[in-house]
């Protein structure tokens, strides 16, 4: 059985793959942090919001007849709730780019170990070609010394 030949495509085709893949992973860090920077920056605001709906509460608690400051409350409940929603929005935001990010890196490595494997393949078949050649070789060249009578 001859080597393949086309293990140069092959190999060029893999690498190509590979710059692929290694540019979705990088792709997908940058995402991952970004949506970590963007799940920080919710909950600071989460944090601010909840801070400002005690201090509404604290303040409505002790003038609970002013209009006004049930009003300033009710907003700053609903700035908090809504503080909250982002934060949770943006929490499971940065856990799928996490996931994607370990997604990308298991299909890098796996990409990886097939084209190690698929390589070491090739070469074992080139060199088990380049075996039988020279063996091939070998006992022709014995059979052409024999037929001439000069060994």
């Amino acid at each position: 059985m001859p080597a393949d030949n086309r293990a140069p495509v092959l190999a060029r085709i893999a690498q190509m793959r590979e710059q692929r893949l290694t540019r979705a992973l990088i792709e997908a860090r940058e995402a991952a942090q970004q949506a970590q920077a963007a799940a920080s920056a919710a909950e600071v605001a989460r944090t601010a919001a909840e801070r400002e709906c005690g201090d509404a509460r604290m303040l409505f608690q002790a003038s609970p007849a002013c209009p006004q400051t049930r009003l300033w409350l009710d907003q700053r409940v609903a700035e908090e709730i809504g503080a909250a929603a982002r934060a949770s929005d943006q929490r499971a935001r940065h856990e799928l780019a996490v996931d994607a990010q370990g997604a990308a890196g298991r299909a890098l490595d796996q990409h990886r170990v097939r084209s190690e494997s698929v390589a070491a393949h090739h070469q074992t078949l080139r060199r088990a070609e380049q075996r039988r050649t020279e063996d091939r070789v070998d006992s022709e060249a014995t059979a052409f010394i024999q037929s001439r009578g000069w060994a």
